[in-house]
């Protein structure tokens, strides 16, 4: 059986690339005398993804097994025409708008730039019907605030400041 479900697919990609991201952690060189070295966060982090991805290879197999019970007489013609109204817009301008990003953070610093850069992306990745402005630069800001605070009280790593 061809799976043709974009959710098994993503899944497995993603459980992919997680357990590369936990194999090339257990290289890091432990240089503290702590017992949580530099590879225990990008662990969690692999962990976590594989988690998630086990979650939506899941969900994506029943979604296969219930339109195959619902309706086995979906023709292949049908579901590429389904396919091909899907625009790739959103994906390009956010590769964009990372890069951008990537570029202009060390010279305008960590709290502007976030708080800028997850606004548009909220706005890029949104419908025009469910777009909502003010939410969505609340969101920024706050989220923004709270990251930094973290990072720099919690943690003691410093982000980029910038112009502040």
């Amino acid at each position: 059986m061809v799976l043709k479900n974009r959710e098994v697919q993503s899944g497995f990609l993603l459980l992919l690339v997680s357990g590369v991201m936990f194999t090339a952690t257990l290289s890091f060189k432990k240089m503290t005398a702590t017992a949580i070295g530099p590879a225990f966060m990008p662990q969690v982090i692999s962990i976590m993804i594989a988690l998630v991805s086990l979650a939506v290879i899941y969900e994506g197999y029943k979604k296969v097994k219930a339109a195959q019970k619902v309706d086995s007489s979906i023709k292949t013609e049908d579901a590429e025409a389904v396919d091909k109204g899907v625009s790739y817009k959103p994906v390009i301008v956010s590769f964009i708008l990372m890069a951008f990003y990537v570029v202009v953070m060390p010279i305008i610093g960590f709290l502007i730039t976030t708080a800028v850069f997850m606004f548009i992306q909220m706005m890029v990745l949104s419908s025009k019907l469910e777009r909502r402005w003010l939410l969505f630069a609340v969101v920024s800001i706050v989220s923004s605030v709270i990251i930094y605070y973290v990072f720099r009280n919690v943690f003691y790593i410093m982000l980029p400041s910038g112009l502040l």
